[in-house]
Parts: structure tokens; sequence; C-alpha cells
């Protein structure tokens, strides 16, 4: 059966979860429970079910064929993959850096075959996929379990791009920031919760020139267009003065590898967020603070991995974890946003 299948059916005939669940003689929560994949209903309650729609119960619960799709561009055949189910799409995303960015080889979920994902025996394809650039994400991903709907699925994008996915529904939920955040007009509907403030700016070696205006001559890690740290670099040059000026040097993949990049000498300063400064011993000049959301798509707000990745960031084992990072202010996180 599919998860989305019960969803659609009870849309079409207009009714709430509770509406479904009474005409059903079950609970609300059974009903959730279905629509999101934790359950699956037993004989007599497919049929109540099927019954309280007007519809055959072998075609509210039929199988349907599996859709693909990557969640940003297709990654190259034998990239080893992470995946997870959106509704009834499978979305996956390249392992970062094939996996080999730390000490240990990171385990994916599969591999991309000739044209279509090849998933590795025993890893099913649950999880709660979320897109953004807060490398707090992975922390999360630690805390929560590694298996099953709760499981964390992040994937690195800059705010812009989690935006896009969000929108085209190849994720859960996205990790935006900004001066003040908000969803563009027709943008899907969105539950947002508060998780942090920090700054960003630019990042250099302790005693290197650390000014706006230098930015013209040196090498500069610099980010995608679409993120906000690199919006708030463009804003802080029109402020200096000679308007919007382009800037020279490698294109960074995030906050931390924007940081890396200055660390190893491969750029003389790196748009990024202040603890990823902190976290290399580079030193750092503010330019915007941002507020940090989560944005989860109000259709997944019952997904178990929503209300699982709520609670941790809301949690003290948490924030403890992130209070020797110099720039994370986590005061009010797990608050909802009006």
């Amino acid at each position: 059966m599919t998860a989305e299948g019960l969803k659609r059916a009870r849309r079409r005939a207009g009714l709430s979860q509770a509406d479904l669940a009474s005409a059903a003689g079950l609970s609300r929560g059974l009903v959730s429970a279905v629509e999101t994949g934790r359950h699956t209903p037993n004989v007599d309650a497919a049929l109540a079910l099927a019954g309280a729609l007007g519809e055959p119960v072998e075609d509210l619960f039929a199988s349907a064929p599996v859709q693909e799709r990557p969640i940003f561009g297709a990654p190259p055949v034998g990239a080893p993959v992470l995946a997870a189910r959106v509704g009834d799409v499978l979305v996956y995303d390249a392992v970062p850096e094939h996996g080999v960015a730390g000490p240990h080889w990171r385990a994916p979920d599969g591999v991309m075959g000739d044209g279509r994902l090849e998933l590795f025996d025993g890893r099913g394809p649950d999880g709660f996929v979320v897109a953004g650039c807060d490398p707090a994400l992975g922390l999360a991903a630690e805390l929560l379990p590694d298996r099953g709907l709760a499981r964390l699925l992040p994937v690195a994008a800059s705010s812009a791009a989690s935006r896009d996915a969000l929108g085209r529904g190849v994720v859960h939920a996205v990790v935006v920031h900004g001066t003040g955040p908000n969803p563009s007009p027709g943008h899907p509907a969105v539950r947002r919760i508060h998780l942090a403030r920090w700054e960003v700016g630019l990042a250099a070696h302790p005693g290197a020139p650390l000014v706006v205006g230098h930015t013209e001559s040196v090498s500069v890690a610099r980010r995608d267009p679409g993120a906000e740290s690199q919006r708030a670099l463009d804003r802080a040059l029109i402020v200096a003065g000679g308007g919007k000026r382009q800037v020279r040097g490698p294109l960074a993949a995030g906050h931390l590898d924007a940081a890396r990049l200055v660390a190893l000498g491969a750029a003389e300063l790196g748009v990024t967020m202040r603890p990823a400064a902190t976290a290399f011993g580079l030193s750092f000049l503010g330019l915007e603070e941002h507020a940090v959301q989560l944005w989860i798509a109000a259709q997944w707000w019952d997904h178990p991995g929503a209300q699982a990745l709520v609670e941790v960031m809301a949690s003290r084992r948490f924030s403890r974890r992130l209070e020797h990072l110099e720039g994370y202010d986590l005061t009010g996180a797990g608050a909802p946003v009006a």
C-alpha cells in the first residue's frame, strides 16, 4: 500500500482525518499513522476506511509504482547515495565527498546504478529528509535513530536551494536563515520552528586583513548566489561603496567548507558563519545576525521524524553539544514562529 493513497482519497472526499476516523469507527491517530506510513492497517481497518470513502479497498491500498527523483542533481553512476521516501517518491542525494569527509567511511543507503538507484540490503528507505546549510543538522542526526521513520537525512544546500527543494516536494522540511526569513508567495504551507541565531560574515587567518573592501583583491571562498551568507556580503559591499562587486575564488559547498578552504590556504577569506570560523581557529568579521528556522511542510507535520527532530533541537542534550562553539545562540530553540 502507499501512505499517500489514503490521504489523496480522503482529500478528494473533502474529509479531515477526524471526519474519516469517525466515519470508519477508528481513531484519528490510526488514520494519521497510516497516512504517514507509520502503520499498516489490518484487514478490518482497511475495509472500514475503504467503506467510509466509498473506494474499493484494492484501489485504496494498491501498491503504486515507485518513483525515484534526485533531490538536486543526479549523482554519477557508482556514487554512494542516501535515500528516503517523501510521500510516494523515493528521493536521493549523493553522500558528500563520497563519504570520506571524516576519519571513517560513512554508510550509504545505496549506490547510483545505470539510470536507477540500487539500495543495499537491509537499508529501508525510511527517514525524514531536511535540506539546509546549518552544520548542526549533522549533530541532530547523530542524536536520532539511524533506522526507521525518525531517522534524519540532512542534505547540504543553501537557503535558496533548500526552499526550491521544498517547493518541488522532494524534502520534508528545510532549515533556512536570514535577517527575517519568511515564506514567499506561492510557497507550500509550512510550520516554522525557531532554531538559533548566529552571525554570517568573513573568516580569515588570525592577523590577516579582515575588511569588506579587501574582498576584491584576494581569493575568497565564496558561496553560491542563493546562499544568505553570500547575499549578506553583497549587501555589505554595496554599503561599503561602489555597488555590488564580483569576488573571485573557489566555490564552497557550505559554511564548514568555506572555513576549511581558508584554514588550508586555498583562499584568504571565507564567506561563512561565526561557529564555523571558530571551529577552524580563524578570525571573524560579522556582517549580519541571522535567525535560523526549521520549516516543515504542513502536510508532514505529523510525520514521526518531524516531531523527533523538533524535540531533539529543543533538548538540553542538543544544546550542550553546541555550547562549546562560539556563536550559537540557542535561546528559544524549538519554539513555534508565528
